[in-house]
């Protein structure tokens, strides 16, 4: 069967790369602002899911829309199910682009835009592989249910709205990780920190913090933070101010970082800061520009909130990765060590400041023990959890049937060991009881997920097509 199903993939290379810049081109990053009835994430995801739901119609499976908050496309009429999950949202896009995110462009074999590797170009290769099936004509004991999601960059509500009005399958995979297979996902903590704002005395040196903006994504590392102070310019003269300028110019070559400064009024300074973004997940891979940049105000000297935003990012979420001055490192032998990202940094002399976290906590870990432990910490640092969100982590014993199979269709595909894997990361395996992330990426290949320019290996893609249809055959057969 291997030499089929990659002799099926191959002959759908240019149809499936034509679909696929179509499909990429689509802006799906959500956007509450353009949100209506039946488009509950914005328009642009809105348009995503029809256009794949508008596919499979044309192909002749069933597809059935829950209004905007999923979609699936069956085949197959058997009692028992196997599912094949997908999403169609993408993370904001950042700076750093050679070429629009969304004109996909092709170059050395390799697609550049926002979905490539997460999740568009294996959805859309995984959607193929389940044609290929339908189309071989061979039959099948269970049906197949490819399920779309659109939230699942954000907050997961499409699972949950899935969840709630529809059956979710037991058995199945999504493509939206790593191969060999990831059987075993981080659970997440997922709080937001907040602080009011307190009017200072006034004897802080002078500084006042009116602004600080950092990251957009609560599960992508900030690669930009801009924060504007105000100081008493008749305390501070023109020597005061080069001596600022050069102990910051002093800290970016020491952390080896871009960054500016500019007076834009009479007693106002702005900073900016470059950092790297990374994926939440791998928090240490990245460099985070907003608690970098507290890490430099700080020793400017506020007080009150101010005071108290910029010790947290500095003091406590600074470079520390795994939660030791949050008081919640912990790893376990499954899947390591919990993880810590500040993703979203906000500062303002109306609200006060507030922080985004996307805490990753280890597969065998209580959850429970460990939101105690954040809000014991939380309360000690004189601040507040306004929103806290949690989703639970996901285990599936290596000897279960779904594990075996899958593991002998990738060795027979690739003549490699199929090693499994535990990941920092959340996909829509974990809905499944038995379900496992299973791909696109083959071992030692970049994931560029998340990052600006990235990619996806056009025959990468192919491989992983070729099989996911054998994958699909051998779980429904």
């Amino acid at each position: 069967m291997k030499e089929y199903w990659e002799q099926q993939a191959l002959a759908q290379k240019e149809a499936y790369v034509a679909d696929l810049k179509s499909f990429l081109a689509i802006n799906s990053i959500e956007d509450m602002s353009t949100a209506t009835e039946g488009k509950p994430f914005g328009e642009g995801v809105a348009q995503a899911l029809e256009a794949m739901l508008a596919r499979g119609e044309n192909d002749g499976f069933q597809t059935k829309n829950l209004e905007g908050y999923a979609g699936t496309i069956e085949y197959g009429d058997g009692e028992e199910e196997v599912g094949v999950l997908v999403h169609v949202d993408v993370v904001t896009v950042g700076e750093g682009w050679i070429t629009p995110p969304f004109e996909p462009s092709i170059r050395d074999g390799k697609i550049y835009a926002r979905g490539a590797i997460d999740d568009k170009g294996p959805a859309l290769a995984a959607y193929y592989a389940l044609k290929m099936v339908k189309d071989s004509g061979q039959p099948l004991q269970k049906r197949v249910r490819f399920i779309i999601g659109t939230d699942e960059e954000s907050g997961w509500l499409c699972m949950k709205y899935f969840a709630e009005h529809d059956q979710v399958p037991r058995i199945g995979f999504s493509p939206d990780s790593s191969f060999p297979m990831t059987h075993a996902e981080k659970g997440q903590i997922n709080p937001t920190l907040t602080i009011p704002h307190h009017v200072p005395t006034g004897k802080a040196n002078g500084w006042s913090l009116v602004s600080f903006v950092s990251g957009d994504q609560g599960n992508s590392v900030p690669d930009k933070a801009v924060a504007v102070i105000n100081y008493d310019h008749e305390a501070k003269d023109e020597a005061a101010l080069q001596e600022i300028v050069g102990q910051w110019r002093e800290f970016l070559q020491m952390h080896r970082a871009t960054g500016e400064l500019e007076q834009t009024e009479v007693g106002q300074l702005q900073f900016s800061i470059a950092g790297k973004p990374a994926h939440g997940m791998e928090p240490f891979r990245g460099v985070n520009a907003g608690t970098l940049l507290a890490s430099f105000l700080k020793t400017l000297s506020f007080e009150a909130s101010e005071f108290s935003f910029l010790s947290l990012l500095s003091d406590i979420l600074h470079e520390d990765h795994y939660g030791e001055q949050l008081h919640m490192a912990c790893e376990d032998e499954v899947s390591g060590k919990l993880t810590v990202n500040a993703g979203i940094l906000r500062y303002n002399q109306l609200e006060g400041g507030s922080v985004r976290l996307n805490i990753r906590y280890p597969a065998t870990i209580s959850c429970q023990e460990y939101v105690e432990k954040l809000e014991r910490r939380v309360d000690e640092l004189g601040w507040t959890i306004s929103n806290l969100r949690t989703s639970k982590s996901h285990y599936v014993p290596k000897d279960h049937p779904v594990i075996e199979t899958l593991s002998r269709v990738y060795e027979e595909h690739t003549g490699l060991p199929a090693h499994l894997l535990s990941s920092g990361g959340a996909t829509y395996a974990k809905i499944m009881s038995a379900g496992v992330a299973f791909g696109p990426l083959f071992p030692g290949k970049e994931s560029t997920a998340h990052l600006a320019n990235e990619y996806a290996e056009i025959d990468d893609l192919l491989k992983a097509m070729a099989i996911y249809a054998h994958a699909i055959y051998e779980l429904a057969k």
